[in-house]
């Protein structure tokens, strides 16, 4: 639940997600050590031009401007996506083409173990004097 220092978005807590965000005492910085990536939300598609054109309103930080990726074979997924204050990635992605693209692939274990077991990660590791860790 949120606090005065926090608060929490849902758009349905029975089966989503909730984003919990939590105020920075002020002068205080967020350590993102080895975090990388991006936070990413969908959207229905029709709604990505507001999205994009209220942050340039608002002289937001927009790093990849409304565009369609293509994924051969399936779904084209049209995205936006923005830096918060720190820098940190938001894709605002359409839910249309994403709801397509997170099916579940029922060969996914085996394809993933079959790719695992032929990446020649050992061979990198040895070669760069490194231990692999697993597990």
């Amino acid at each position: 639940g949120a606090t005065s220092c926090t608060t929490s978005l849902s758009y349905n807590p029975a089966d989503q997600a909730t984003l919990n965000l939590v105020t920075v005492p002020s002068g205080g910085t967020v350590d993102h050590a080895k975090a990388g990536g991006r936070i990413a939300f969908s959207l229905p598609r029709s709604e990505l031009p507001g999205v994009e054109a209220k942050v340039k309103e608002a002289r937001g930080t927009i790093l990849t401007p409304l565009i369609a990726l293509d994924t051969p074979g399936k779904a084209t997924v049209e995205v936006v996506i923005l830096a918060d204050p720190d820098g940190q990635e938001i894709c605002f992605v359409g839910a249309e083409a994403f709801k397509e693209l997170s099916q579940v692939d029922p060969e996914a274990d085996k394809l993933l173990n079959e790719a695992i077991a032929n990446d020649k990660s050992d061979e990198w590791f040895a070669k760069k004097g490194r231990e692999k860790v697993e597990g």
